[in-house]
């Protein structure tokens, strides 16, 4: 298990590089080609389509790795109702797309939400081939099916846009990442699904589906409101301002942290019964992505006006200060969001979807007492509202299981300590560069030795690096 892990960790890490290699590109590209009106009216129609996506695999592709042991009945259950209910969900998708465009006073609204409900029927017969090779850990096989089915998506978006085709050019992206991945997942997993019929504890894993679903709902409205709230209220260019700060700051996030936590269900799903090497492998996961994510959270986050004017363009000038805001939340999202590992792995979804429900209510109470404040008033309260809720859900997540508190904050503590360090090292240096890539190269680069000399310089970290580079020489002489 640890030697498939590292290299599920390595082979994901790798192609999740070449991934965000293109995405920056393509995140760049499509910035302009396209304004902040073309992705403000896809940033109107998200909300919908998030939150009817929510039913679309009723959390079964997690029941799906979770378990022990789980037969062909009971794969070919959770396939044949994922495939019902996307079905059902972008039928309903379709007929409330009238209803967005009356909201949002945006006739275009409606043909977009149709086509993407469209689209959405097509994940639930993919989902669970996918669920599959993540529960044989056949990590070369989900890499193939991501970054193939991105590359075509970006390669078929691109010429839409240069060929003019405006918004729809980010709708046909995504029509041909859903229709790529279904090809891929069905060729690679190489599983056909029995006919329909009833299947042993089917009871006990729609229940354990249904609980992360209600997570997920619930999740919805902390993440999504404040789209709905700013696209109603202050109109489809701020959102689009709202909606690029926000995406561009999670995109390094989110290639990191995915490819681990591909592995890291998996794995600590076979550990439960064994507590040192469960917390063990948890922290040294999290950890991990800690290092890899942090310096450049710290960089951007510090020198968002460099960052935003050299990547994105002047008439992204707005984008900086709500970068910069957003920027402290994310340094607690890598830790939140692996507490979903804990609740997943030792079967607690119920705690998870009971703190699920307080965490909605205030972040949606959150945005609403920052609206009056503009985008700028919603990303304050947002943040504001995380800094206290993030701490909060380690404390509900470690109150059983392996991990206790003290373990997680002593793990953390070398962490908090490079990144005051850091900060301040690249708010000095930021005062004497001017726009330009060359300069944020550089201080990306200088941002992730500083905080790696820092994390080496305190015995917990050292011992974290040690580990790391063991694992690293290990797989390099197997290859």
């Amino acid at each position: 298990m640890r030697r498939k892990s590292a290299q599920g960790i390595a082979i994901n890490m790798s192609a999740q590089a070449v991934r965000f290699g293109l995405q920056f590109v393509v995140s760049i590209v499509m910035a302009r080609l396209l304004g902040p009106t073309e992705f403000g009216i896809l940033a109107m129609a998200a909300p919908l389509l998030a939150f009817v996506a929510l039913f679309a695999d009723l959390g079964l592709s997690q029941a799906t790795v979770q378990r022990p042991q789980i037969s062909q009945a009971q794969l070919s259950l959770i396939f044949w109702t994922s495939a019902l209910v996307s079905v059902t969900s972008g039928i309903i998708v379709m007929l409330g797309a009238p209803l967005a465009s009356l909201f949002y006073h945006d006739a275009r609204v409606a043909p977009v939400l149709i086509a993407l409900g469209a689209i959405l029927m097509m994940t639930g017969f993919y989902n669970q081939h996918v669920a599959i090779l993540n529960r044989r850990l056949a990590f070369g096989s989900l890499v193939a099916v991501d970054l193939g089915s991105y590359v075509l998506s970006s390669i078929a978006g691109i010429s839409a846009a240069l060929m003019g085709f405006s918004y729809w050019s980010l709708v046909i992206s995504q029509a041909t990442l859903s229709t790529t991945a279904l090809v891929l997942a069905w060729s690679l997993a190489r599983w056909i699904p029995s006919r329909p019929g009833k299947a042993p504890e089917a009871r006990e894993i729609l229940g354990f589906g249904g609980n992360v679903t209600s997570f997920n709902i619930f999740n919805y409205f902390a993440r999504n409101l404040d789209n709905i709230l700013i696209g109603r209220h202050l109109g489809e260019v701020q959102l689009g301002i709202y909606d690029r700060a926000y995406k561009l700051l999670l995109l390094p996030l989110s290639q990191i942290t995915g490819p681990i936590a591909k592995v890291a269900t998996p794995l600590l799903s076979r550990l439960n019964d064994d507590r040192e090497k469960y917390s063990r492998s948890y922290l040294m996961l999290l950890e991990t992505i800690l290092l890899l994510t942090y310096p450049s959270i710290v960089v951007t986050g510090i020198a968002s006006k460099l960052v935003i004017y050299t990547v994105l363009g002047s008439k992204w000038y707005e984008v900086a200060p709500i970068f910069q805001v957003l920027a402290l939340g994310a340094l607690f999202a890598p830790i939140s969001n692996s507490t979903g590992w804990l609740f997943t792995t030792q079967n607690r979804t119920r705690e998870m979807r009971n703190y699920g429900l307080f965490s909605s209510i205030a972040f949606v109470t959150s945005f609403v007492v920052g609206l009056p404040w503009g985008i700028q008033g919603v990303a304050n309260a947002y943040i504001a509202t995380g800094c206290v809720q993030g701490p909060l859900l380690w404390y509900a997540a470690t109150r059983k299981g392996p991990i206790t508190l003290g373990a997680l904050l002593r793990a953390l503590a070398p962490y908090g300590l490079s990144v005051a360090v850091t900060a301040g090292a690249v708010w000095i240096s930021a005062r004497f560069l001017s726009v330009g890539w060359v300069n944020v190269f550089l201080l990306l680069t200088a941002g992730y030795l500083v905080f790696w000399v820092v994390i080496a310089l305190t015995p917990r970290g050292r011992a974290t690096l040690v580990t790391l580079l063991g694992e690293a020489r290990r797989l390099l002489k197997r290859r």
